[in-house]
């Protein structure tokens, strides 16, 4: 017969107390938080996520290169032209307001759809220059996405 060997339950108890503490992943990240939201505030960032905006990033490229600076100069001439009137290819008359890193288009004074992310607007510009709608009918609300890249006001000489 095998002997049991017995211990009391409250050295049991303490023991696995510390090595829990010990060992824990979420508790040796007590203290993370106070970085992650030294720069935008809990309420922000998940305010941010709702609206589907990103982060604007400080850029990491030369000024030098004008295929890098293309997408900015592109933004900067959404941003000076925004509440001014662009039309669809069908006609239809609309604006857009540029918030945060995503632009809002309107129609009739109503806010259409979602705001579109910075993020997809380059994804189109990237496609550019563009002979149709359908060439990026893969994001939201292209036709006036189409209408604003293929205006001189925004495009200039570039395509």
């Amino acid at each position: 017969m095998i002997a049991k060997h017995k211990t009391r339950p409250v050295h049991r108890e303490a023991y696995r107390h510390e090595a829990t503490e010990q060992n824990d992943p979420v508790l040796a990240m007590l203290g993370v938080g106070r970085q992650l939201w030294e720069l935008e505030p809990g309420d922000s960032f998940v305010e941010r996520l709702r609206s589907e905006d990103l982060p604007v990033l400080p850029a990491t490229h030369s000024a030098s290169d004008p295929a890098v600076n293309l997408p900015e100069a592109v933004w900067r001439r959404i941003v000076s032209h925004q509440g001014e009137q662009f039309q669809t290819v069908r006609g239809l008359p609309f604006t857009f307001e540029v918030e945060g890193a995503g632009i809002w288009f309107f129609r009739d004074g109503k806010r259409v759809n979602r705001k579109l992310t910075r993020t997809q607007f380059e994804v189109a510009l990237s496609r550019c220059p563009l002979a149709r709608t359908t060439e990026i009918s893969d994001l939201m609300d292209y036709p006036y996405v189409f209408a604003a890249l293929m205006d001189r006001r925004i495009r200039g000489q570039e395509w």
